[in-house]
Parts: structure tokens; C-alpha cells; sequence
């Protein structure tokens, strides 16, 4: 697991409390026969019994376009792909789960764009988060003198006790 999914599933437990598994390996075809493998970054459940399925893309300066008419429809289809939607049944059975896209404000661009996107990853059900969003509720989450067995929520919870970094407010 990358920092950036260690990030989110930090956030999902201590936020959401969110119960996870990271990292769901399953085996993929392409269109002529070939086969790779992939990975679920995150499966979770919740207090209520509510599952989610998450796919996290870090990027800080990369973006994609609204028309894209590959890298968005790639994207859209990893997070809907049969073979992820037939390992997350054969875990979670026939039960409903929301699918969650996460990435940066910067990786869909300006606000105008980011609309757009949103609305195509809508169309396919698909929610999206910014790693923006989760930052804020996480550092809100930390206090000094809590206790952290995390290196990413102990590194937050030092970098607010020297006040390099404090509590953040809504964008």
C-alpha cells in the first residue's frame, strides 16, 4: 500500500469508522485475450453495514481533460471493470456498496472542469472525493494529546504540536 491509500484508509477509520481491507489483488482481460493483474485499493464497511469501494490516484500535477476521450473513460473503467465488480461480490456477496473515486482538485482541473468530470463519473456512480477534503477533516481529527499508534497520524499530531501546521478550515 502507497502513502496515499495508508492516507485515506487513516482517514476512513479514524473519520468514518470505516473497517478496511487495502489492496484486493484480482486478475484482468483485455480485449484481445491478454491478461494483467489489478487491485482494489480499498474495501470498507461501516458501523451501519454500508460498504465502499475505493480507487485512490494521487496526482499533484498531472490532470485530465473533460473531453478526454481515453485517459477519463480508463479511469471511469477501472473503478467499474467486471472483473473488481466480481471480486468485491465474491467478498462482499450480493450486498450494495458505493463506489468512490479518489484524486486531487489539481488531477481534474479548475472547478468548471472538475463539474464535468464529476457529473461523467456520476453517470456511472461513481462519487468523488479530493484528497483536499480528506486532509482538512483528518488534520481536524488529530489532536495533541492524542495517542496515535500511526507514523501518518503521529507525524500530523507533531506537526500540529509545533504549529507548522494547525486546524484547517473549510475550503
Amino acid at each position: 500500500m502507497d502513502v496515499n491509500e495508508e492516507i485515506v484508509v487513516k482517514w476512513l477509520n479514524l473519520c468514518k469508522r470505516q473497517f478496511t481491507i487495502e489492496n484486493i489483488g484480482f486478475k484482468t482481460f483485455g480485449p484481445k485475450g491478454g491478461s494483467n493483474y489489478s487491485d482494489i485499493d480499498i474495501l470498507a464497511v461501516d458501523n451501519n453495514g454500508d460498504y465502499y469501494a475505493y480507487e485512490i490516484k494521487w496526482r499533484s500535477a498531472a490532470s485530465v481533460g473533460a473531453t478526454d476521450k481515453e485517459k477519463l473513460p480508463s479511469l471511469i473503467n477501472q473503478v467499474i471493470r467486471k472483473e473488481r465488480e466480481e471480486k468485491i461480490k465474491e467478498i462482499i456477496g450480493d450486498k450494495e456498496y458505493k463506489r468512490i473515486f479518489i484524486t486531487t482538485k489539481q488531477f481534474f482541473g479548475s472547478e468548471k472542469k472538475r463539474e464535468i468530470i464529476e457529473n461523467k463519473f456520476a453517470i456511472n456512480k461513481i462519487d468523488v472525493i479530493y484528497f483536499e477534503e480528506i486532509i482538512n477533516e483528518l488534520v481536524n481529527k488529530i489532536t495533541i494529546k492524542g495517542r496515535y499508534d500511526s507514523p501518518i497520524l503521529q507525524t500530523i499530531r507533531m506537526l500540529k504540536y509545533f504549529k507548522i501546521v494547525k486546524k484547517l478550515g473549510k475550503e
